[in-house]
Formats: structure tokens, C-alpha cells, sequence
């Protein structure tokens, strides 16, 4: 279990968006970054979280854990 303070320290290094034109053309989702080229599909789940529409911030690891899953 991560303490508070490891969760504040974590807090600038959040993935909030991915850049990688080698992967193809990019899709931005609300939660994940989705790459296309030649037939390939590439997800990348972000740190970002949304409720109706909106993206409201960033938590720690949120990506990790969701491809953990």
C-alpha cells in the first residue's frame, strides 16, 4: 500500500497524454490514447479520469493499475 506522501510525490510524474508519432495516427479518448497504423491498434490507458464527459484530473498509477486488470 502506498502512503500519502509516496501519492504526492507521484503527483507530477501522472500520464496525462502520450506522444508517439511512430505508432501512427492518434485518437485521444477521455481515459486512453489510441494509436492506428497499417491495421494495428495501440491503447494506452492514461492517468486521466472523467465522469460525465468531462476530464476532471489525474490519479497516481490509475493507468497501471487499469492494464494490470
Amino acid at each position: 500500500m502506498l502512503t500519502h506522501q509516496q501519492l504526492l510525490d507521484a503527483l507530477p510524474h501522472c500520464l496525462d497524454k502520450t506522444d508517439f508519432p511512430s505508432l501512427g495516427q492518434k485518437y485521444d479518448g477521455k481515459v486512453r490514447d489510441v494509436y492506428l497504423q497499417d491495421g494495428r491498434r495501440v491503447l494506452i490507458t492514461t492517468d486521466r479520469v472523467s465522469a460525465f464527459d468531462r476530464i476532471l484530473g489525474l490519479i497516481p498509477y490509475k493507468g497501471q493499475v487499469l492494464n494490470q486488470l
